[in-house]
Formats: structure tokens, C-alpha cells, sequence
């Protein structure tokens, strides 16, 4: 039985981190009715990245985060393509990428972890494209929200 790295594990919870954290900053500035729906469906993807950080088993693990990168794909897609729409004729632009880097965050950190899950010396180049997407996730909500 193979054990997950740590590094996976962080990774995974990175991806979940990405949908949390902007409810959290989004709730006290413009209220959790404003955009209730996307805050439900932002807090029901962020538990379902959560997933994969409850496995130890590797197998279990990898299959975890390839359930959990094909969920948020499946929700986030159509979701986006609305929003895209909408922007196109009634502008928005800066929430629209702030929503567009959340799905794309969580699905590279994810194929981070899956890849990383194979030991410490895995997929390196998919770590580092991760944590630089997490990182411009997060500080994009911060001027949406000052």
C-alpha cells in the first residue's frame, strides 16, 4: 500500500482553499443574498475538492482527484459560458476572471496532486503551475472586495 505524499495532500486542499476563500471575502462585503448561487455552488465544489485530502491509500487518492477535477469541469463549464454571455453584453470583466480562475485553479492543483501522488518526484512542472495559479486566484477576489 502506497502512501500520498504530504505534497498531494497540500495540493489537494489548495484546491478546495480556492473556493472557500473567496466566499469567505466576498459574504462581509457584499452579502451572502447578492450571489447566493454561486456562493452554494462555490462552497458544494470546494467540499468536493475536499475529497481527495480524506484518502491515504494512493489508488484511492489519484481516483479521488480525477472524480473531483471532472465535477468541478462538469459544474464550473456551463456555468462560465453563461457567465460569458452575460459580460459580453453587460460587462463585468473583473468578475468574470475572478470566477474563471477558480475552476482552472482547482483543476491544475488537482492534477498536481494526482501526478504528485506518485512520490515527491512527480510532476513538478504541474506543482509549480498550481501553486502560481492559487496564488493569482486568491489576490485577484482581494481588489474585488476593497
Amino acid at each position: 500500500m502506497a502512501v500520498v505524499p504530504a505534497s498531494a495532500r497540500w495540493l489537494a486542499g489548495a484546491a478546495s482553499a480556492v473556493f472557500l476563500v473567496p466566499q469567505v471575502l466576498i459574504a462581509p462585503t457584499y452579502g451572502v443574498s447578492l450571489r447566493l448561487f454561486l456562493a452554494a455552488v462555490g462552497l458544494l465544489t470546494g467540499a468536493v475538492c475536499a475529497v481527495p485530502v480524506l484518502y491515504r491509500r494512493q489508488d484511492r487518492f489519484r481516483v479521488a482527484c480525477a472524480a473531483a477535477g471532472f465535477t468541478v469541469a462538469g459544474v464550473w463549464v456551463p456555468l462560465l459560458i453563461l457567465g460569458l454571455l452575460a459580460v459580453l453584453s453587460l460587462g463585468g470583466w473583473a468578475w468574470f476572471l475572478a470566477f474563471l480562475f477558480m475552476p482552472v485553479t482547482a483543476i491544475s492543483t488537482l492534477i498536481a496532486a494526482f501526478q504528485r501522488a506518485r512520490g515527491p518526484e512527480h510532476g513538478r512542472a504541474a506543482v509549480a503551475l498550481g501553486w502560481v495559479a492559487a496564488a493569482v486566484s486568491v489576490a485577484g477576489w482581494f481588489p474585488l472586495v476593497v
